[in-house]
């Protein structure tokens, strides 16, 4: 990777754990200003503390020579002079809530270069939004595309990088099985993992058609798999997926792995064409064929305008 992103804008949702905790600590080292976008106060405020603090060590490590040995060079050797986090709170279930946040980033931001859209839920039984959609659906899915469509003059102004955080488990996602009003209000309700494969593979749909509705604009759009990691969601599925998934977490990878994988899409300014692309860590490869479904992706557009009064 070359180029710097040194002052560039970015905004970053579910960034006090995990993929998006360990995204901005490295967007912060390449000085980039990072708006931690979190639901928690308490999580959000001791992140935002503990990054702030990192972000203010690492130029005297950097000199010292004692950058950890798996850091990646490009993400070290940058400048973070000048570098910002800001917290904003939101819980992205409620289209209220979204509105709210993004009225406030506008305010703040007259352009944005990175958008990464990674916050993720997973719930044990069926509940629902304040507008009434399943939960998982409305956070993973809704929640950003609301987001993403409310900042689209914003994103246009700057260098308009979104990443959409997705996961392999798309490959189970499966959308044609009942009406996406259906499933989308939680009315063809199949458990946990596959809602969770359903609003994954809703990111790797929005991907694509975000990059056929708004390549011309230059914005783009990417959808990524993180990797297997280590992260908090898994302590949040039902009880019987904890059982069979917590004792191999000792064998999955470190977030850092995801905020890695976040950067290969936003760091290199050789893929500022790339778009409307999914990638597997950091290699590009083919989703699978519903995540390909050109009607499903134009269908689950316009339904999620309708689904948030777009």
């Amino acid at each position: 990777m070359s180029g710097s992103l040194k002052g560039q804008v970015a905004v970053v949702t579910g960034a006090n754990s995990g993929v998006g905790r360990s995204a901005t600590g490295m967007l912060l080292r390449v000085g980039a200003h990072v708006t931690m976008v979190c639901r928690s106060p308490e999580r959000g405020e001791r992140a935002l503390a503990e990054l702030r603090q990192s972000a203010a060590a690492g130029g005297s490590r950097r000199t010292q020579g004692r950058a950890s040995a798996d850091e990646m060079p490009d993400l070290t050797s940058g400048d973070s002079a000048g570098a910002r986090v800001e917290l904003e709170l939101a819980d992205l279930s409620g289209q209220e809530d979204v509105r709210d946040l993004a009225a406030r980033l506008a305010a703040k931001h007259p352009a944005i270069d990175i958008l990464v859209n990674n916050a993720g839920v997973t719930r044990p039984r069926c509940v629902h939004s304040p507008e009434g959609f399943e939960l998982t659906f409305a956070t993973n899915h809704l929640g950003h595309f609301l987001l993403t469509r409310l900042l689209r003059d914003r994103l246009e102004a700057g260098r308009g990088r979104i990443v959409n955080v997705s996961s392999r488990g798309h490959q189970s996602g499966d959308l044609r099985r009942a009406e996406l009003e259906d499933i989308a209000r939680g009315r063809a309700w199949e458990g946990a993992l596959q809602a969770y494969a359903d609003s994954k593979l809703a990111n790797v749909l929005f991907t694509s058609e975000t990059a056929r509705r708004w390549g011309s604009r230059g914005v783009t759009a990417n959808a990524v798999h993180p990797g297997v990691l280590a992260t908090e969601i898994w302590k949040k599925t039902s009880l019987a997926a904890r059982v069979l998934v917590l004792p191999f977490t000792w064998f999955m990878a470190s977030p850092e792995v995801g905020g890695k994988a976040v950067m290969n899409l936003v760091a290199d300014p050789s893929r500022d064409d790339v778009t409307g692309r999914y990638f597997h860590v950091q290699q590009e490869k083919t989703p699978s064929a519903q995540a390909r479904d050109e009607a499903l992706a134009c269908e689950l557009w316009d339904r999620s305008v309708e689904w948030t009064r777009g």
